[in-house]
């Protein structure tokens, strides 16, 4: 693969990562921006009106996200470790995008999704997993393999 992209993948690992980290920061501190109030918010990205996950769950995974990116650019290394966890991250978030959100849903244990959540699943969320997962993929890409041909 071309160093080209790879760079670009990893533009758009990072970007991606940033934004999903930024995002749940934004929601871990209790705004329920997009959405005009927390119900809305709740049935737009987990599927029902009851709740949002909490502060702390949400504070992980932003801190996970902002983790990946890092891993993602480069700045953790490329090594050996840093590309089996890109890849393996990436293929979660190709199962994500095949399985769709129902799936992923079932997997937190988390009730059903609504007509919204499904919605936005199949033009919004489903799109980004599945390029956040090529992306990370290509970002994983072995430097030295290129080097060597």
């Amino acid at each position: 693969m071309s160093t080209g992209m790879r760079v670009a993948a990893r533009v758009v690992s990072v970007t991606g990562l940033v934004a999903l980290s930024a995002l749940h920061v934004v929601w871990a501190a209790g705004s329920p921006w997009p959405a005009k109030n927390t119900a809305r918010l709740a049935e737009a990205v987990v599927g029902q009106t009851v709740e949002m996950p909490a502060a702390g769950p949400t504070a992980v995974i932003a801190v996970g996200a902002a983790g990946v990116g890092l891993m993602a650019s480069g700045a953790l290394g490329d090594g050996r470790v840093p590309r089996l966890a890109l890849r393996a991250l990436g293929t979660v978030m190709l199962l994500r995008a095949s399985l769709g959100g129902d799936a992923a849903l079932a997997a937190l244990r988390l009730p059903p999704s609504g007509e919204t959540f499904r919605r936005l699943d199949r033009r919004y969320y489903r799109p980004f997993a599945a390029i956040l997962g090529v992306s990370l993929w290509l970002a994983a890409a072995d430097a030295r393999a290129s080097t060597r041909r």
